[in-house]
């Protein structure tokens, strides 16, 4: 990059700042994007600044790139939107670098009188132009992507944290729209090329503002529909199913994210939207009764995770026995965190780095680990659950579903027998 003239950007909440070459040609593009989010500049010679956590800035006069050390993509020169795009989600990343007790969800937020509601990500269900025509009617957005939680010290209250970064819909917008809204995300439309479009000028909080989740909605986009869109109540074991694939961060133990999933699941409506014409969606949800006078989500004092310990970004694989002796006996490895909904068995392992979903196999034998058991005996068991089943296939499950605990880090082989 020509680096003839720079500055440094030190956004509110992170650790590092953002280097920015030719300011004079980035930030007319830039500003609107990132608007929300408040910062200092400082100059990009500071001999005491801290190294950035990204470097933008033009190749040419068509192409930038952001460099970013610690970003899992490649380093390529980009349309300058797109490279915006890049951008948006490396600042994301280093919010939770710079703060790795955040959890925080692949999702959009929008304010329902003054509680959250939460639409978590599912690929192409509209949730970014869901977001735009729900702005339309009003409703501030705090994010269409990535959205921080934190769970409050004293009031035990789960809240979402807002980006202030502008929504990015995908261009060009449907032929389905009513003439009044595209009219209006036309309007409003700012940096933009042939894929996107940020819409600004709507109510946009600024980051750092907080507001208790009060309800989550699952989209499911379905183009064949011909009814009114409907919202209906979603189960416990559904609701895990989804949150749980949307929970990211950067250390945040897994047991924690799996308690707030849970408290979330439980004590605020999580209801499923199915729509097509994302106008009646969305006055759907501005009128629905069940998402008005919403209550916070709080975490009661049993479900407090107390403190636990950041989980390491990387730990050796574990050298597990295969094909696994069924004359072996197993026990439970220490803190586990568990969660049953319906049919379905959330574990977290105690080192914090994963959640599973156990199939009803591994699920049996992980109940019947409160007391070590050999495989063998795991066998038996399965047996009278199981007495259609061929005992040669249950000892091909049972040591299947060994080797996958002891894999991730929920069982080992008992010494102490």
């Amino acid at each position: 990059m020509d680096e003839t003239a720079e500055i440094c950007l030190d956004f509110a909440g992170l650790d590092a700042p953002l280097r920015v070459v030719q300011p004079d040609v980035v930030r007319p593009l830039l500003s609107p994007v990132i608007g929300g989010w408040p910062f200092e500049e400082v100059p990009g010679d500071n001999p005491q600044a801290k190294p950035a956590f990204a470097t933008l800035g033009p190749r040419d006069a068509k192409k930038w790139r952001l460099e970013a050390p610690l970003a899992a993509k490649p380093v390529v020169d980009h349309n300058p939107v797109n490279a915006i795009c890049d951008l948006v989600v490396e600042m994301s990343w280093e919010r939770l670098r710079s703060h790795p007790d955040l959890l925080c969800l692949h999702a959009a937020a929008l304010t329902f009188g003054d509680s959250l509601v939460i639409f978590p990500n599912a690929r192409r269900a509209g949730k970014s132009l869901l977001t735009a025509t729900l702005s339309q009617l009003g409703h501030a957005v705090f994010s269409d992507d990535f959205v921080p939680l934190s769970v409050d010290a004293q009031t035990q209250v789960i809240r979402g944290i807002a980006n202030g970064i502008a929504p990015r819909l995908r261009l060009p917008l449907p032929d389905n729209l009513s003439e009044s809204l595209d009219n209006w995300i036309t309007r409003r439309i700012g940096p933009r090329n042939k894929q996107y479009g940020y819409l600004t000028g709507i109510d946009l909080p600024q980051s750092g503002v907080m507001a208790p989740v009060g309800a989550i909605v699952v989209l499911e986009g379905d183009p064949t529909l011909t009814e009114p869109p409907t919202l209906t109540p979603m189960t416990q074991e559904e609701a895990m199913g989804v949150l749980v694939t949307q929970n990211f961060g950067r250390q945040v133990h897994a047991g924690a994210i799996l308690r707030v999933t849970d408290v979330l699941t439980r004590s605020v409506p999580v209801l499923r939207l199915r729509y097509n014409a994302v106008d009646e969606a969305a006055a759907l949800l501005d009128q629905s009764p069940a998402l008005r006078d919403l209550s916070a989500a709080r975490m009661p004092k049993a479900d407090q995770p107390g403190v636990l310990p950041l989980a390491p970004l990387d730990l050796p694989a574990v050298q597990c026995l295969l094909p696994v002796d069924l004359g072996q006996a197993f026990c439970k490895l220490p803190d586990a965190t568990e969660c049953e909904t319906g049919t379905s068995l959330f574990l977290a392992d105690g080192s914090g780095i994963a959640i599973h979903r156990l199939n009803p196999v591994s699920a049996v034998i992980w109940k019947l680990l409160d007391t070590p058991l050999t495989g063998l005996e795991m066998v038996e068991v399965m047996q009278e659950l199981y007495p259609d089943v061929p005992r040669d296939r249950l000892c091909g499950d049972v040591a299947g579903a060994l080797a996958f605990l002891w894999q991730q880090r929920l069982i080992v082989p008992d010494t102490a027998g």
